[in-house]
Order: structure tokens, then C-alpha cells, then sequence
């Protein structure tokens, strides 16, 4: 704990020196590093509390990392489809550290299906927002929206059919 606090003072100082305003474009540490911290604690420890303490390091780490993303680059608009990335991504990476550090192979499975759930929703949503809709103001073309438009669509579609199928075989 002294370590990092030497080193975050002398971040702060440096940045007075070299008149860099670590405020604005640092502030998104101040929520990764309690998110970090959270997370070495969850994984040495075992149990009911150390499982959720890694659920709420990931979401609060990976939140952190979407905002420090979004204030480098100023695409706050991101947020309309980043939530996947800390909902079901952020407690899925949660489950699966936990359950690698434990050996528990059932929060390994879950937590990699999570994680999965979360990118493929984040890319759907940024293949919308960002090609069809333009909220971030990059212009992929018409073309370019009706193709994605309609990927999504065939996406949604295969899924609706297996999801279908898979229940007309369990209740035989």
C-alpha cells in the first residue's frame, strides 16, 4: 500500500512539473485500480466472498478500462452498446478468474459462456450503432448499413430457429 501511494504521488507531482493535467486524462485509474485491488484480493481468498469480490473487481476494473477508452478518445457514445462488455462480459471474466485461481472448473464454463454472450453483444450493438445508425460519426456508407442490417438480422434469425429445434428435442 505505501508502494503505491509513493507512486501515485509521484505521478501527481510529475504532472505539475510537466504541466500535464493527470485529472483529466488519468481519472479513470481511480476507478481501475480499487477494481484491480478487489480482484487480488478475491483470488487469494476462497468462498462465497472471494467469488463475488472477483465478480465486483471485473465489473468495476472493466468499467474503468471503458472509461479511460472513452476519455482518450472521446467516443462517449459507446456506451449505447459497451454495457455488454461489463454486464455479461465483465462478471463472466469475473467467474472464470475465480474459478481458475479455485480450481473450479463449473465457474471456468459458465464464466467463458458469459464472456462469449458479452463480445458477441458488443459487436452486434457496435455493427448497429456505429455502421447503421452513425451515433459515434463514422459514416460506413449505405451499403455498408443495409449488409450489417441484414447480417444482424440472419444473426437473430439462426438463433430464433436453434433455440426452436433445441426445445422441441427436450421435451421428448
Amino acid at each position: 500500500m505505501g508502494g503505491l501511494l509513493v507512486l501515485i504521488g509521484a505521478i501527481l507531482l510529475i504532472g505539475q512539473f510537466v504541466h500535464v493535467d493527470v485529472g483529466r486524462y488519468g481519472w479513470p485509474f481511480f476507478i481501475i485500480v480499487p477494481g484491480v485491488a478487489l480482484l487480488v484480493v478475491a483470488l487469494t481468498g476462497r468462498g462465497v466472498i472471494g467469488e463475488g469480490l472477483a465478480i465486483a473487481g471485473s465489473i468495476i476494473t472493466v468499467t474503468g478500462l471503458i472509461l479511460l477508452y472513452q476519455n482518450s478518445t472521446d467516443h462517449f457514445e459507446s456506451w449505447a452498446y459497451a454495457w455488454a462488455l461489463v454486464v455479461p462480459g465483465a462478471v463472466g471474466s469475473g467467474m472464470m478468474l475465480y474459478g481458475l485461481s479455485a480450481g473450479r472448473p463449473g465457474n471456468v464454463r459458465i464464466g467463458s459462456r458469459l464472456v462469449g454472450i458479452g463480445v458477441v453483444l458488443f459487436l452486434l450493438g457496435a455493427a448497429f450503432f456505429e455502421g447503421v445508425i452513425g451515433i459515434g460519426g463514422y459514416d460506413f456508407g449505405g451499403s455498408t448499413g443495409v449488409v450489417v442490417g441484414a447480417v444482424i438480422i440472419l444473426l437473430g434469425a439462426l438463433l430464433l430457429v436453434a433455440n426452436l429445434t433445441s426445445g422441441r428435442r427436450t421435451s421428448r
